[in-house]
């Protein structure tokens, strides 16, 4: 009974580690972006000459900390949510739902890997409007989030799975998280 649970709680780290290193990569492009888009401002306004490429970057960086950032909010529970519902029902009942609504999330994610993975070979044919880079480079993060969001579903599915096999609590992430916020 122990070896699922121990599973569980790798696959949980893995993704928690994941989503840190997300949460600081996707802060770091939001600094970056900031500086890029206000040395393209100066460049501008105030040298009145713009640099071509300031917007190109910023909307792969800004496309890109959408991205990567998704797991970790869908992780946490920081993704748009109607809770009302939920809230109102006995535990034993919010498992199973959760169970279906994060199945449902996996099929949803596993189709779109597929589709991402078109989108990426489209991408060769097609560059960047200032520099002679192919769209494929920035769009290669859309399925290695998809990756990282299916992982995120199966955590969720095998935790609420072992809560509701067990009866107790100690598997269940919005729990836990709640926990580590109060005590």
């Amino acid at each position: 009974m122990a070896a699922p649970f121990a599973a569980i709680r790798i696959l949980g780290t893995f993704n928690r580690v994941l989503g840190t290193v997300s949460v600081f990569v996707a802060s770091a492009l939001a600094g970056l972006m900031a500086v890029i888009v206000t040395i393209g401002v100066f460049w501008r306004y105030v040298l009145n000459n713009s640099l071509p490429w300031v917007e190109d970057f910023a909307l792969i960086m800004m496309v890109t900390m959408a991205f990567i950032i998704a797991p970790y909010a869908y992780r946490t529970g920081q993704n748009v949510a109607i809770t009302i519902l939920v809230e109102a029902l006995p535990r034993i009942l919010i498992y199973p739902i959760r169970i279906m609504i994060n199945i449902l999330v996996l099929w949803i994610v596993y189709r779109y890997f597929i589709e991402s993975l078109g989108i990426v070979d489209r991408g060769w044919a097609i560059r960047l409007n200032s520099v002679d880079v192919p769209w494929a480079y920035p769009y290669m993060i859309i399925p290695v989030v998809f990756v990282q969001l299916g992982l995120v579903a199966i955590e969720l599915i095998a935790r609420d799975t072992w809560c509701l096999l067990t009866g107790s609590g100690e598997a269940d992430l919005p729990e836990l998280e709640r926990r580590k916020s109060t005590g």
